[in-house]
């Protein structure tokens, strides 16, 4: 095994250490039942993820696209699939740009520009679902009230997260402390959430890279080279 490979595995280590070291302080601190909540906040994020895919990416296609979402769903699935295994926009750019030209029969040029721009700054899970949700469990966990005025600015920064969270495992959590921080909440409040972050991530990072098939259809509609006759009657896509 070689030097990099060891300090690789090391960096794992002392990452794994040091989530298991904050929830524990959490624990120790403020008592074994802040930690209860976590099912209830995985299943917002699943619950909240879900909707963004279903109302506001379906209602793009079906509405701007005039594409039948289910169809498009069905043909987008393999990039959901890998997204939500590897979580990594980056690692599912390969499969993002097969599935846009071939089966979404999106042209080759608006693909190569669309699927790379999407993995770098499009990311509505990771940047803007997440730290929201995160904002309002942290402020109920500590019994603090938040006012109009810290809702609208804690959409505003979220909003504005989406355009830079790398597109890699684990950084949404950085966008998040900004937002926490942004709104006056305690950002060691983050560490309730982080030893669940794998498994809420790989749900943001599935309505990242869906996003991305969703915009190259939207632009290649908008510049009229969207071929639906080809696309409801691909004959390559049997049996796929």
């Amino acid at each position: 095994m070689s030097w990099q490979a060891y300090v690789f595995f090391l960096a794992l280590l002392c990452i794994f250490c040091l989530q298991k070291t904050l929830i524990a302080n959490v624990s120790a601190k403020y008592g074994i039942e802040t930690l209860l909540p976590l099912g209830s906040f995985i299943a917002t994020v699943y619950i909240a993820c879900l909707a963004h895919l279903l109302f506001t990416y379906g209602g793009l296609v079906f509405l701007i696209g005039k594409i039948n979402p289910f169809i498009f769903f069905k043909r987008v699935y393999p990039v959901m699939v890998v997204a939500f295994t590897s979580r990594s926009s980056y690692g599912t750019l390969p499969v993002t740009l097969e599935v846009i030209i071939q089966r979404l029969k999106v042209p080759e040029k608006i693909a190569h520009f669309v699927a790379p721009l999407g993995a770098t700054i499009n990311m509505d899970g990771c940047g803007g679902l997440y730290p929201a949700i995160v904002a309002v469990f942290v402020s109920s966990i500590y019994g603090i009230d938040l006012s109009m005025t810290q809702y609208i600015l804690i959409i505003v920064i979220s909003t504005i997260a989406t355009i830079g969270t790398a597109g890699v495992p684990g950084t949404s959590s950085v966008m998040t402390t900004v937002v926490l921080s942004s709104v006056g909440l305690p950002v060691e409040g983050l560490a309730l959430v982080i030893g669940v972050d794998a498994i809420v991530d790989m749900a943001r990072t599935t309505v990242n890279v869906t996003g991305d098939t969703v915009v190259s259809l939207l632009v290649a509609r908008s510049e009229k080279e969207l071929d639906e006759e080809t696309f409801y009657n691909a004959k390559d896509l049997e049996g796929r």
